[in-house]
């Protein structure tokens, strides 16, 4: 036990405690008077208990606190945790079974259920329906749910497959108790032809060719033929046979498909399904793109010929709905109206740094391509204030690409982040650079091989205009390295597409914006974002923003979105697989603003890729943490050896307790007994 004080200068208010304390009695008890009604044994007495009652008086008001320690026994908890994903729907029997085998064998034992698959759940209703196997949820949440001594170990049932999350092996290096996994499912290999990954464009333009990465997989199915075929609606618009060559063999193939009509248009990707597969469902695979039947028109100003202008013009020579004006005088006059895109090659230079050009350009609020180069007047771009600042330039040097993993404007397929870090460099300013707005990097620098945290494409809005940043001349040779190593550009041309087409696509009124997925997967929250500009293109949140949602089957959903700092918000929750159409709409001053548009709920296949049980990966999160992993045959015997460890090892928690001795109240009552001690003394012995 210690006891301490709030005032850290304690002793100079102490010492003069006593001597008031010593003060009092001396007054009371050392007069003549006292002396003769009381002996002097009388009086030492009764002066100790007036010293005392004061001095505890005096020393409540120094707050003082009294710290020790309490042990407390605690009943350590055994874990017992259940995948309860689609995937273990062929186990299901079994794996119930051993839950509640579990429940029966540790009776009187602390034993908390889970289940996990989307979410880890505590006090678990079993129904292996999940969608999704995310392990690494179910340690965080169990690391955040118990003190790290009140766990003795852990009983976790599953297959050992994982499609969310963090890999399970390294997620559970944190766990201080061991897991003991039980694994169940079948893990022999199994007949299979699967469609593993789709990755296209969200949208495309009418009559326009897109491009569709399809990722199949193919197990103990050597030396035979599969058929891969896509369907748009019913029609077969792409078919073509594949040879698979060995038992375990994977297959990417890059198909471009034209977008024949407009709107929501769902495509279904099909593989043969073999007579010896059990399952089917990983066969197929559907999508959709929204296909836009809108002519698109791009500006490109140049400072000089350039290869970088002829990769880029040959990237939009075959987009039947893009067309390009090309100039190279950035000093002319344009009717800027007819363009829904400018792309600014090493402009403004020093020659055309005061062109009115510039200014007309940010007053149309026309979306902007900036590619750098040596003749681009760094200091001109930078008091343009356009969102991006380059820094300190100091020359140039070369950097090549590195996709930025967390960029989400448009998907990048793997194809472009592998081959991105082939691609020769760029001839890049030597500067940090400073983005401000709603911005977000494509790709960052990389110099001698060190990833720097530069921007070399980025892509965003400011002020509610979009812009993009190609911080770097030379693109030409990427375009070139992709035909030399492909035979095709498809890989750069995809990717300068993606770029044009961001940019490009703008909302029907610049003063009200909507933004939204085109796709979202049957579990996710619908979310969009609204945006609403005054006259002087400044954000406001004050008028009521309202939308209906339209499903196929007739169905509306009236909501009015939520008011944030400088947008609006809307979630929806999750709605059923279809297509749904939706109307927003809003009114300023007099003006009324309305927004069209659509989007695809897609169903949820990842538990259905793979059903083969993956023994491997629960035996390595248990001899991770110091457990075991075991087959079911073994788990009453893993319950028997867990209970009579749990009753042996009772713990006894030490907590180290802080009281103020004021909030004591057996203090209280010694005060109240010294003081009345020493009354009833006084009156026994004659005094008043």
């Amino acid at each position: 036990m210690k006891i301490f004080f709030e005032q850290t200068n304690y002793l100079l208010f102490l010492l003069p405690a006593l001597v008031l304390a010593g003060v009092v009695v001396f007054i009371t008890y050392k007069s003549k008077s006292q002396a003769e009604f009381y002996s002097k044994p009388q009086i030492i007495l009764l002066s100790s208990l007036r010293f005392l009652s004061v001095f505890f008086l005096i020393l409540l008001l120094l707050a003082p606190v009294v710290q020790w320690y309490q042990y407390h026994r605690l009943e350590p908890t055994i874990i017992v945790a259940i995948d309860n994903s689609s995937s273990m729907k062929n186990s299901a029997q079994e794996s119930e079974g051993l839950v509640n085998k579990a429940k029966q064998e540790l009776k009187g034992v602390k034993t908390d259920f889970w289940i996990f698959g989307e979410k880890a759940n505590k006090e678990p209703n079993i129904s292996f329906l999940d969608a999704r196997s995310n392990y690494s949820d179910l340690f965080g949440e169990v690391e955040n749910s118990y003190l790290p001594s009140s766990v003795s170990s852990m009983i976790l049932i599953g297959d050992g497959i994982f499609n969310t999350g963090t890999d399970p092996v390294f997620s559970s290096q944190n766990i201080n108790f061991p897991i003991y996994t039980v694994g169940v499912g079948d893990t022999t290999k199994q007949v299979d032809a699967a469609i593993l990954k789709v990755v296209s464009n969200p949208t495309a333009f009418l009559d326009d060719l897109f491009p569709v990465e399809i990722n199949l997989s193919f197990q103990q199915l050597a030396g035979k033929d599969s058929k891969l075929t896509i369907w748009q609606d019913r029609q077969l618009v792409y078919e073509t046979n594949l040879t698979i060559r060995n038992n375990d063999f994977f297959q990417q193939q890059l198909v471009h498909l034209k977008a024949e009509k407009s709107g929501i248009v769902n495509y279904r990707i099909e593989t043969t399904l073999f007579d010896s597969e059990k399952n089917a469902t990983n066969n197929s695979y559907e999508f959709s793109i929204r296909v836009l039947d809108q002519k698109q028109k791009v500006l490109i100003l140049e400072h000089g010929a350039h290869p970088d202008i002829a990769a880029i013009t040959r990237v939009l020579d075959p987009q039947v709905n893009i067309e390009y004006d090309l100039r190279n005088d950035a000093s002319g006059d344009f009717n800027l109206s007819k363009y829904n895109l400018v792309i600014m090659h090493q402009l403004p230079d020093a020659n055309s740094a005061n062109s009115p050009i510039l200014q007309q350009l940010l007053n149309s609020r026309l979306p902007i391509l900036w590619i750098f180069g040596t003749e681009t007047s760094i200091d001109r771009l930078n008091s343009l204030q356009l969102g991006f600042t380059f820094e300190n330039p100091r020359g140039y040097e070369y950097g090549t690409g590195s996709v930025n993993p967390q960029f989400n404007f448009f998907q990048t397929n793997e194809l472009q982040v592998n081959q991105m870090k082939t691609w020769p460099p760029l001839y890049v300013p030597f500067a940090d650079v400073t983005l401000s707005g709603d911005w977000q990097t494509l790709a960052f620098q990389t110099i001698q091989q060190v990833d720097m945290q530069r921007p070399l494409i980025s892509l965003g809005r400011y002020s509610g205009v979009k812009t993009g940043l190609i911080a770097g001349e030379g693109i030409w040779r990427w375009r070139i390295n992709d035909l030399a190593q492909n035979q095709s550009s498809a890989i750069f041309d995809d990717l300068f597409l993606k770029i044009i087409n961001y940019l490009i696509l703008k909302p029907n009124e610049d003063n009200f914006n909507l933004f939204y997925q085109t796709n979202y997967m049957e579990d996710q929250d619908v979310t969009l974002e609204a945006e609403l500009l005054n006259e002087s293109f400044e954000p406001v949140t004050d008028p009521e923003v309202s939308i209906q949602i339209k499903a196929e089957s007739g169905l509306t959903y009236d909501y009015v979105f939520d008011k944030a700092d400088n947008h609006y918000e809307l979630n929806t929750g999750n709605l059923p697989v279809g297509t749904y159409s939706f109307q927003a709409a809003t009114q300023l001053g007099d003006r009324k603003f309305t927004e069209e548009g659509s989007f695809r709920i897609d169903k949820l296949q990842l538990e259905q890729l793979n059903l083969q049980a993956d023994f491997n990966l629960l035996y390595q999160i248990a001899a991770n943490t110091g457990g075991e992993f075991i087959r079911p045959e073994k788990f009453e015997e893993l319950l028997k050896l867990l209970k009579r460890q749990s009753e042996l090892n009772e713990n006894r928690v030490k907590q180290l307790v802080f009281k103020e001795f004021i909030a004591m109240k057996w203090l209280a009552f010694l005060i109240l007994f010294l003081v009345s001690v020493e009354w009833f003394l006084r009156k026994f012995w004659g005094s008043y």
